[in-house]
């Protein structure tokens, strides 16, 4: 059982890392990905080494390369539901530090 889990999760390490080269063909958005990516090692982080991961979840993990914005949603649900906090999503607009707003 222990090598299944580890092959499990050696595959879905290689999966990951060549996500990044699919996603233009992909056509997901390089953000996307990044995020989605991000979300999965969180994620990847909530199960121990010891006892693996369920084969839903690592085809989940598999799929930010090819359908970030529904692996997405998936993933945030989960970690969400664990009350794990999300990742910093840079998709999202921040204010430029510094700047002061008008309070008129």
């Amino acid at each position: 059982m222990k090598i299944v889990s580890f092959c499990l999760v050696a595959g879905l390490g290689l999966g990951m890392a060549t996500s990044a080269f699919a996603q233009n063909a992909a056509g997901g958005a390089a953000g996307d990905v990044k995020y989605c990516n991000a979300l999965a090692r969180s994620y990847q982080g909530m199960v121990p080494v010891q006892e693996g991961m369920p084969a839903s979840d690592v085809v989940l993990l598999s799929k930010c390369g090819s359908e970030p914005k529904s692996t997405i949603a998936a993933l945030e649900k989960k970690l969400t539901d664990k009350r794990i906090d999300l990742p910093h999503d840079d998709r999202i607009a921040q204010p430029p530090s510094g700047s002061t707003r008008n309070a008129q």
